[in-house]
């Protein structure tokens, strides 16, 4: 149920924060995923990520006549908080067969995108689409794939949610991920290219492609990836990983690209070393030993970074055909932050 409002509320314009900040949030404040939370520590929660709204819910089963466990009937509320004026939304309920859960799903989601943003008219029929309703087998494989704590089983039941309905985009999504972190690069982007463009994980899954397709040593493709980011998201990340791609292609535009990289973050460690490297390549010493001592400032036992500093400040250019200092990605992607910032700067409309 959470990921189907994560989809809807996203692809509304909300900024919704994934599991990942949900989990470690919940972790500093030691508690656990099972637990039953009280209202109190839902505020808590929320206030400690700086959210405007809290969601959470439950649900109730109930066995039907047939043995056929999809017959069982549904019962599912969903509550809000609005942290702002703390308050409590409107609750709002669903009741069906087990076997209708997307629909009810999607309705529910449909509810929420009406109350968080009141000016807007979602259309129900676009929720209620048949290729936004995925199989109640098919999530249920997703969310074990979730929940196992073995990438093995991970991919087991991604895999096997993927082969219920072809058109969730939710494993295929994962399995990319799963495949990019083991480094078989080839297999993560065909899992990644299962992501439509109208999907709001879509600049994501191209990101990590770019990493597949420059780990696959095809950096022709991994900056044609990581340019079209650029346009949707204008990243620091992005930028460096492009420079990346693109100095490996021997491309004048990378140390245009690193240095956009550095602008947005003058005291990351990963921009100053790429940018002091490739200053370096290109025999612009001065400017090199500056980027490069930076770099060993932050971290004093980087033994790659302190050398390619000796060699700028002797103005020593490396020796034709000799080995070059790799170039350092990034591989998170943040645009929850970029969208926060975003909306922070954006005009208000009117006051509430």
């Amino acid at each position: 149920m959470s990921e189907v409002l994560r989809t809807e509320l996203s692809a509304s314009s909300a900024i919704v924060l994934d599991r990942d900040i949900r989990a470690e949030a919940m972790k500093r404040m030691s508690l656990r995923p099972d637990a039953d939370f009280t209202k109190a520590t839902l505020i808590r929660l929320g206030q400690s990520v700086d959210a405007d709204y809290v969601l959470y819910g439950s649900y109730e089963t109930k066995p039907g006549a047939k043995t056929d466990v999809r017959d069982s009937s549904l019962d599912i509320v969903a509550r809000t908080i609005d942290l702002r004026k703390l308050h409590d939304g409107p609750e709002v309920s669903e009741t069906g067969k087990l076997s209708d859960l997307a629909k009810l799903e999607e309705h529910l989601a449909w509810e929420e995108v009406k109350f968080m943003d009141p000016n807007s008219d979602p259309q129900l029929d676009k929720f209620l689409a048949p290729q936004k309703l995925t199989r109640a087998d098919a999530q249920e494989s997703y969310v074990r794939g979730l929940l196992s704590a073995n990438n093995e089983q991970r991919q087991k039941w991604f895999t096997q949610a993927a082969t219920l309905d072809p058109k969730y985009v939710s494993p295929a999504f994962e399995m990319g991920k799963l495949l990019l972190e083991r480094k078989e690069y080839k297999q993560a982007i065909t899992w990644f290219q299962r992501v439509p463009a109208i999907d709001e994980r879509y600049p994501e899954a191209r990101f990590r492609m770019g990493l597949a397709a420059y780990g696959a040593l095809d950096y022709a493709a991994a900056a044609n990836y990581f340019r079209e980011v650029a346009k949707i998201y204008p990243l620091n990340e992005v930028y460096n990983n492009l420079g990346a791609a693109e100095e490996a292609m021997n491309q004048p535009g990378a140390i245009e690209d690193y240095r956009r990289a550095l602008e947005g973050d003058p005291n990351d460690a990963v921009y100053l070393f790429n940018l002091g490297a490739a200053l370096l390549k290109k025999k612009s010493y001065d400017e090199a030993a500056k980027r490069l001592d930076a770099a060993v400032g932050h971290d004093a036992n980087d033994e790659e970074a302190a050398s390619l500093l000796a060699q700028a400040q002797e103005k020593v250019a490396a020796e034709p055909g000799g080995k070059t200092a790799a170039a350092r990605l990034k591989q998170n992607f943040d645009a929850t932050a970029f969208r926060q910032l975003k909306a922070m700067l954006a005009p208000k409309g009117g006051s509430e």
